[in-house]
């Protein structure tokens, strides 16, 4: 008895060896016949090929019809159905003096866009155009209908008082050879008051409107510059004053450009690591271009703006203790005059300024 699988021979041929023809697996209980190879003529040959590719190249093509054409039917239903438009917008806010109302009403005008292929450049550029006070803006779609917005506003760096003065009223220009009839004239002495009714001083209301003492508002300053009045007054921060201004500030207004709070804090911080002293105060004159630094000494530093704070700061920082003026009571060193540190001492004449 043969292993598996046995060799059976066909014929009575004993003299050659002979390639097997059928073999028997006992284990299979079948009987496995070698395939015959099928000799083609050349010709059958190409013919052969030449039909299976086309048919190939056939089955391909209709293939690509048919992942095109459900392409375009996709494409179509994304851009064209209402089934992903945007129907409601959400603003996701941290700080609660947010109006998210006056964002959302902003945002009317992308309502009903494909949330899928939504502008969020666009969206973002329309808020930060209204609304400069957000340091982060971010959108995120919730399929199929709902937009969210998340809002970050610029840190809060020191409180605010402005001194406004609102300008000297203007008279109109009258003809010097114009007849003028007593009524008006009488009219116009009621309206401008300059020859009516006088104060316990003896001024005009226009005199003394003139002599009024500046109006102060006070708010909170952001990093960029902004005033923020729907927020409590912070003790911990700093205050910065704004003195010169001609108009009330109103909400959310740019009082101090942003290069100038950078300068200020970029002056601060090297100020406090070069003396070793911390700044309580800060007084901005924009008409002089002017930074005034009240230390916790009392001491104040005048800057300008117009030149490089470490380049002043170094000046005072090479006398101040060879001169000894460490050890004088002053009331404030100016710094703006190039090559030169002007200071002036307590109780003196300069120390009215």
């Amino acid at each position: 008895m043969c292993r598996p699988p046995c060799v059976i021979y066909d014929g009575n041929v004993f003299f050659r060896k002979k390639s097997p023809h059928r073999l028997y697996y006992p284990v299979k209980s079948r009987w496995f016949t070698k395939p015959r190879l099928k000799v083609r003529s050349p010709r059958r040959a190409i013919l052969g090929n030449m039909q299976s590719h086309v048919a190939k190249l056939l089955k391909n093509s209709m293939s690509f019809v048919l992942a095109g054409i459900g392409l375009a039917v996709l494409i179509g239903f994304l851009f064209l159905s209402s089934y992903f438009s945007v129907t409601k917008i959400e603003v996701v806010r941290q700080d609660f003096n947010i109006n998210s109302a006056a964002i959302e009403n902003h945002l009317n005008s992308f309502i009903g866009k494909n949330i899928l292929f939504f502008p969020r450049a666009q969206a973002v550029n329309a808020i930060l155009q209204k609304f400069p006070e957000f340091a982060s803006i971010t959108l995120n779609r919730q399929l199929p209908h709902t937009l969210k917005i998340n809002l970050e506003s610029y840190p809060i760096i020191a409180n605010l008082r402005a001194f406004y003065v609102l300008p000297k009223p203007e008279l109109a220009p009258v003809d010097p050879n114009a007849p003028l009839v007593t009524e008006n004239k009488e009219l116009m002495d009621h309206a401008f008051n300059l020859t009516g009714n006088k104060n316990n001083n003896g001024e005009t209301p226009v005199a003394a409107a003139e002599k009024q003492a500046p109006v102060e508002q006070k708010c909170l300053l952001n990093k960029i510059g902004q005033a923020i009045f729907d927020k409590e007054e912070n003790l911990e921060l700093i205050t910065v004053t704004v003195i010169g201004l001609t108009q009330p500030i109103a909400d959310r207004e740019q009082v101090i450009p942003k290069e100038t709070i950078s300068y200020m804090l970029d002056t601060i911080q090297y100020f406090s690591n070069l003396f070793k002293m911390q700044v309580k105060a800060v007084e901005f004159r924009p008409a002089g271009r002017e930074l005034r630094l009240k230390t916790d000494s009392h001491l104040v530093i005048w800057l300008t703006l117009e030149k490089d704070y470490k380049e002043q700061l170094d000046k005072l920082k090479t006398i101040y203790e060879p001169a000894e003026l460490n050890k004088e009571n002053l009331s404030y060193i100016d710094l703006r005059v190039k090559e030169k540190v002007i200071y002036c001492r307590r109780n003196t004449s300069c120390d009215k300024q």
